[in-house]
């Protein structure tokens, strides 16, 4: 069986998978991000992939960074989270690994693994957006991913969403990520809740929290109605691990039916089908697609 070790790294956690060539998993585990500003993050992963290598032959690294990337080369032109990529040649990092090595945006891998086996394998133009830490997007255009100048198409993250000040707190990451609204909880009740503890609550018709998880849906409305307005694509996709709750999709429906009901005629909205895992089985399929190249 041919066995490929397969990273999502984020800005709270980096997952790991060994996979064979279908995406099927054999192994998985799970680690802390590390601290930014001292290169722990290439310790972590070299020392995971040596530990790897003893247990199975690779065939090849496949990496899912918060970042945007060359992605023939491996370098790195900017990273959000993870400041330590920032001007770093992620492959020439790792090549004392001694595999073949390919590594792709976060959000570009979500839209990948959508494309190749999910919700959008009949989409010539979509785009997926991973909510976690922040916000990516994964832009697919006329049959292929648009990466823009130094890669850095669908930072949909960085959409201002007000003008106020200071302006940094008014993008997108801020008012519609699953960190942020994690974080605006505990200010209000002092306590520190999962994603599926505070929908339980949200459900529950818990008023100490309903207005803040209301806002979160009503800022990704507003995002994807100024993505709709500018790409018109046949759909938005929803990932990361926030997106699994129940009726996520449909609480942005309803608020793209308020802001303009006709938005809804032009694009679909739905969640990812691999959900938390979109970033790993994208990371391997632009893994493939780079090896046929």
């Amino acid at each position: 069986m041919i066995h490929y070790l397969v990273y999502d790294i984020g800005g709270t956690s980096v997952k790991l998978s060994i996979m064979d060539e279908h995406s099927n998993v054999i192994e998985r585990a799970s680690f802390s991000t590390p601290a930014v500003r001292n290169g722990s993050i290439f310790q972590l992963l070299i020392e995971t992939a040596k530990s790897y290598q003893e247990k199975y032959t690779l065939s090849g690294l496949a990496l899912s960074v918060p970042a945007a990337v060359d992605e023939k080369s491996g370098y790195v032109h900017y990273a959000g989270q993870i400041t330590d990529f920032t001007g770093k040649n992620i492959k020439n990092e790792l090549a004392d690994l001694g595999i073949p090595i390919e590594l792709e945006n976060d959000a570009n891998c979500a839209a990948l693994a959508e494309k190749w086996k999910g919700n959008a394998q009949d989409c010539s133009s979509f785009v997926c957006l991973t909510i976690g830490t922040g916000i990516g997007g994964g832009i697919y255009l006329n049959g292929d991913l648009y990466r823009g100048k130094k890669g850095m198409a669908g930072e949909v993250g960085r959409m201002y969403m007000n003008a106020s000040q200071p302006i940094e707190k008014n993008i997108l990451s801020r008012l519609g990520s699953t960190w942020n609204l994690l974080h605006r909880v505990f200010l209000k009740t002092g306590e520190r809740m999962t994603g599926e503890e505070l929908f339980k609550r949200y459900y529950l018709n818990d008023h100490r929290i309903s207005e803040i998880v209301d806002t979160f849906f009503d800022m990704l409305a507003v995002g994807s109605a100024n993505l709709i307005h500018t790409l018109a694509p046949e759909k938005i996709l929803f990932g990361g691990g926030i997106s699994e709750q129940p009726n996520f999709a449909d609480h942005i429906r309803e608020r793209l039916h308020l802001i303009c009901p006709d938005l809804l005629s032009i694009t679909e909205i739905e969640v990812c089908k691999f959900g938390n895992a979109a970033g790993q089985v994208g990371a391997l399929y632009h893994f493939l697609r780079m090896r046929d190249k």
